[in-house]
């Protein structure tokens, strides 16, 4: 079974891409980076916790690493963005650690409609740094730190004067959904069933997981899996502790349950993956 998708980024990722059919995500997703997403033209859906964006020209979102969100193009089949991926020591060449840090503890996961003047000064800040990371040098990297400097001072004025326009869709998920999403990500260190979800949506398993599926892009079984291997990768980049109590409070019944899942979602065991990230 496929589980949540994690992609590493050893450092700075700019991507810009231009589909047009539609394209959805393989699985849910997330990243020990930090993402920046803005929408250029067509849609694109958003789910994220317990809404769904719909993203249209000049919306922005910025994610918190291990943010697990899932994007799909549902009616539309035109779009348009850019995307990057920001490794929270990516300013260390211009900014202290404190400086950093500061910076970084300022920004929090959200979804910005932009105005025209504000969608155009983004748009121009993403081309630059298409261009300053594709060149060699100091000086390219310097002009490259200085735009995502100014990119994420800009989030982080926006998020402190509440400037989120109420311009952007967000259509909640289902009442029922939004139930079952909660109690996992707020129980997921407990056994928690599919029974147990579908009894609390007041559905039947069957319409419960169709219903699901289709507001969250994952079965029930992938999507508690992948708030619980979110939260032990945390643990396992963040913390000393032993694989037995990693997989104790993730809700895993074993340290041998833990290693078979997360092998299986990553393609190595948790104690490599821990000694390759300690190199």
């Amino acid at each position: 079974m496929k589980h949540t998708e994690y992609a590493p980024y050893s450092g700075f990722q700019v991507d810009y891409v231009c589909r047009p059919r539609k394209s959805d995500m393989k699985t849910q997703h997330y990243h020990d980076s930090y993402e920046l997403y803005l929408q250029t033209a067509g849609e694109r859906t958003l789910l994220l916790n317990d809404l769904r964006y719909t993203l249209r020209p000049g919306d922005l979102y910025f994610l918190k690493p291990f943010e697990i969100h899932y994007t799909r193009s549902y009616e539309s089949s035109y779009y348009e963005r850019y995307l990057m991926n920001i490794p929270s020591s990516f300013l260390s060449p211009i900014l202290t650690e404190a400086e950093s840090a500061a910076l970084f503890g300022s920004l929090d996961s959200c979804v910005l409609h932009l105005d025209e003047k504000q969608a155009a000064s983004a748009l121009d800040a993403c081309r630059k740094a298409e261009h300053y990371s594709s060149r060699k040098g100091f000086l390219s990297e310097k002009l490259l730190c200085s735009v995502i400097l100014q990119m994420l001072s800009f989030i982080s004025d926006l998020l402190s004067r509440k400037e989120i326009s109420e311009e952007l869709s967000a259509e909640r998920i289902p009442d029922e959904i939004v139930s079952a999403i909660r109690y996992i990500n707020h129980h997921y260190s407990e056994p928690v069933s599919l029974e147990q979800a579908a009894e609390r949506a007041h559905m039947s398993r069957y319409h419960f997981s169709r219903v699901f599926h289709s507001a969250t892009g994952a079965t029930f079984l992938e999507y508690l899996y992948n708030v619980r291997l979110s939260n032990v990768h945390q643990l396992l980049l963040g913390s000393d502790l032993s694989l037995n109590e990693i997989a104790s409070r993730c809700g895993f019944s074993s340290t041998s349950h833990l290693t078979r899942i997360f092998k299986n979602a990553y393609g190595m065991p948790p104690r490599e993956f821990r000694k390759r990230a300690e190199r």
